[in-house]
């Protein structure tokens, strides 16, 4: 999912609050309360909630509704997603299989992401070893557009499935009345994660302008009307 779509300004200390918080997720599997957050960066946490409310509105990452709590700080996800993503010794939910390479290429490990064909009944596993998707013959359907991603975000991600083939993206799509969107093959949505997620675990995190998204949309051949982005 992208985060650096929309045109608020964030400040340093925001962006310092989402790179920790992304950081403290990879770390303990799962998000440090707003107090921890606060401990971690030497903040008060009145601060902290602030600017948390901050990156929420600046589609950085997602609260939960009515709280100040994290929901979705992407690559990861907070509550139980589709994708179960594991290393040797630690694992995460993601809430798509993009998310999942994506947090593959954030930690920069081999790992295993656990997932199902259409989010319905066969199971499958996806590598990434050596830097590569060992799974190449996979496709990946995006049915939601671009620039409807944020307005209901767990939606959209929910929308993203992998597939063995062109027929049953349309027989999915039929079946449950959603609309037929972007089918990338699986290494080249595998290699749009690493470029998009692959420094997320860097100490100088910042969301990418409109300008740097579509140039990378471009570099990995997302062209037309499904990849716009309003």
């Amino acid at each position: 999912m992208l985060e650096g779509m929309d045109t608020n300004d964030l400040l340093p200390f925001d962006l310092n609050v989402r790179g920790e918080l992304t950081r403290a997720i990879a770390e303990l599997g799962r998000a440090p309360s707003n107090e921890q957050l606060a401990q971690r960066l030497d903040a008060d946490v009145i601060a902290v909630e602030q600017s948390l409310r901050q990156l929420h509105d600046a589609h950085a990452l997602q609260l939960h509704p009515h709280r100040c709590a994290p929901w979705v700080v992407h690559p990861f996800a907070l509550s139980p997603g589709s994708c179960w993503v594991e290393t040797s010794g630690r694992g995460w939910w993601a809430n798509c299989l993009y998310c999942g390479m994506g947090i593959a290429a954030a930690l920069n490990e081999d790992v295993s992401i656990h997932t199902r064909i259409g989010g319905e009944r066969e199971p499958i596993v996806v590598h990434v070893c050596g830097g590569e998707v060992q799974e190449t013959e996979l496709l990946f359907h995006l049915s939601t557009p671009v620039r409807e991603w944020w307005d209901n975000v767990i939606h959209a991600c929910a929308s993203f499935q992998p597939f063995h083939s062109e027929v049953d993206v349309e027989d999915w799509c039929a079946r449950h009345g959603l609309p037929r969107g972007a089918v990338v093959p699986i290494q080249q949505m595998w290699r749009f994660a690493a470029d998009w997620y692959g420094s997320y675990l860097e100490k100088q995190w910042r969301k990418r302008s409109v300008a740097e998204t579509k140039a990378l949309f471009e570099k990995h051949g997302f062209e037309g009307d499904f990849w716009r982005l309003s």
